[in-house]
């Protein structure tokens, strides 16, 4: 259940848009743009993501790029791919590969507080491929069998309580380790307080 907190934090970066993509002839050649404020609900330029879910240009799924900008009308990011092509994203179709902590783990408690970095999302089974700092493991968890880092854009799910939260997109600010909860920023003077399984990549 997520409790509201106090305002506070200005709005910093964050994901947005869902779904699909298109490709950008000519990349991102003499195009020029002013740098946008952060918002808590788009990813920040710079931010490296991973392409996921792709169906009608599969071939870039897996594929490694920056964000370069985000267009409000479109609710698309231009991504830029690491061989230099730029794409027009929406979010549902980025995974960041963020550095998480391994948390809650019953059967193999062994792993509990180590780093692992996040390689995909298996929506059908409902868990996170992560591999294992430090090896070549590959551990697939639970939302709530990981700790989202600070300045993450995740989405909100299955609030009861308030479900006009639900699919809406914040930044994680923090973490309490003791009522294991995320504190969200959802717009300049609105935060949630969400337990692990409400929040997703």
């Amino acid at each position: 259940m997520a409790q509201m907190m106090g305002g506070g934090m200005g709005g910093m970066g964050g994901m947005g848009g869902m779904g699909g993509m298109g490709g950008m002839p000519g990349g991102m050649a003499g195009r020029r743009h002013r740098r946008r404020p952060e918002q808590p609900d788009i990813l920040p330029e710079g931010t490296t993501v991973l392409v996921r879910g792709l169906t009608g240009s599969a071939q870039h799924n897996g594929k490694s790029g920056t964000v370069a900008d985000f267009e409000p009308e479109s609710r698309r990011y231009v991504v830029t791919l690491e061989d230099g092509e730029a794409l027009r994203i929406k979010g549902d179709n980025l995974l960041q590969p963020v550095l998480g902590e391994v948390t809650g783990m019953v059967s193999k408690p062994e792993l509990n507080g180590q780093k692992c970095t996040v390689r995909d999302y298996d929506a059908a089974k409902g868990r996170y491929v992560v591999a294992l700092r430090g090896g070549a493991q590959a551990v697939a968890l639970k939302p709530e069998n990981l700790i989202l880092p600070k300045g993450a854009r995740a989405k909100v799910v299955g609030l009861m309580s308030q479900p006009q939260w639900n699919d809406k997109v914040g930044k994680v600010l923090d973490f309490d380790r003791e009522r294991r909860r995320y504190v969200v920023q959802m717009s300049p003077d609105q935060q949630l307080s969400v337990k692990l399984e409400s929040l997703l990549l």
